[in-house]
């Protein structure tokens, strides 16, 4: 009964590593599905990639690296064939470059496609695989250009060392000193300003007070040029008055002259009073036409005193004269 009960556990045990060597079989063989073979074409190196390395077109999974070996033609270039699952949308633009998985140092072939073809990737002459390149990643253009990158580094470096300079140094104190005397004179001069700020509100005031009383001399300064206005059309108005007045009296004049001609000859005679009141008559008034007519404002001021004459306070020789 116990070896029967031996030989059942055995039995069971061979059962079940039977079922875990075909499922670890079944794994390290991958997925079944149908796939297509690329060839790689590089010409730079390939550090980190190994067979059964992953191959993926824009993050996705696609495939696997199938073997690695320079090209009998052209020992100057190396041959990466890959397994690519049919399904997967490639294009005649398609190209690849090397990725790396974190710091583990392996890499992983990476598709990209930056063209705008439709077109799909089509065997080679002859039923070859079709052939992509492998262009320089990241890092492998990092490393073309670090000599460049290092020589721009070290001739920064210099330039730094020669701005701060010992000279360069002190005049960079000496405006730090000054920027700091510059602030603090503009610290004393807010302070300064303060009370004026503070007084402007009442300036604003005082202000609007005088531009309101501003309007209002403005608006009696144009009642007086409506009044000055007024005055000088009634000036012109009564100097016409007496200009008409002299043209009169200068016609009565005329008119006398011709009487006194008509009644008593060209020989004026003494015992004629009658012509002589009409004549010295005409001659007044005259004179005060002449008057008039120099000195219009003497209506409403009145006529202006005679200059004082020789002999009487206030006379004055004129210049140039003898005194």
């Amino acid at each position: 009964m116990e070896n029967r009960a031996h030989a059942l556990i055995a039995g069971l045990f061979l059962l079940l590593m039977g079922t875990a060597l075909v499922a670890a079989i079944a794994w390290f063989q991958g997925d079944r599905t149908a796939q297509r073979s690329v060839t790689v074409v590089s010409r730079i190196g390939v550090p980190g990639l190994n067979v059964k390395a992953p191959v993926k077109l824009r993050g996705v999974e696609v495939g696997k690296v199938e073997s690695i070996g320079f090209d009998p033609a052209d020992p100057h270039q190396i041959l990466i064939e890959i397994g690519v699952d049919e399904r997967a949308p490639l294009t005649t633009g398609v190209y690849a470059e090397l990725g790396h998985q974190g710091i583990t140092g392996l890499s992983f072939l990476e598709l990209r496609d930056e063209s705008r073809s439709q077109q799909p990737l089509a065997a080679a002459a002859g039923g070859a695989s079709p052939r992509i390149e492998l262009r320089p990643g990241l890092f492998e253009r990092v490393a073309d250009a670090g000599p460049a990158l290092i020589a721009g580094f070290g001739e920064a470096a210099t330039r730094i060392n020669t701005l701060l300079g010992d000279e360069n140094q002190r005049q960079l104190a000496k405006t730090l000193a000054n920027l700091e005397q510059a602030s603090s004179d503009v610290s004393r001069l807010v302070a300064d300003l303060q009370p004026t700020v503070q007084a402007l509100p009442r300036l604003a005031r005082s202000a609007d007070q005088t531009v309101q009383r501003a309007g209002g001399v403005l608006a009696n300064v144009d009642a007086l040029v409506t009044d000055a206005r007024g005055l000088s059309s009634d000036l012109r108005a009564r100097s016409s008055a007496l200009d008409r007045l002299g043209d009169a009296a200068a016609q009565l004049e005329s008119t006398s002259r011709s009487l006194e001609l008509a009644l008593v000859g060209p020989e004026r005679v003494r015992s004629a009073p009658l012509i002589e009141d009409i004549a010295r008559g005409s001659r007044a008034v005259e004179r005060v036409a002449t008057e008039f007519g120099d000195q219009p404002h003497s209506l409403l001021f009145g006529k202006a005193p005679s200059p004082p004459g020789p002999g009487e306070s206030g006379f004055q020789f004129p210049a140039g004269g003898a005194k």
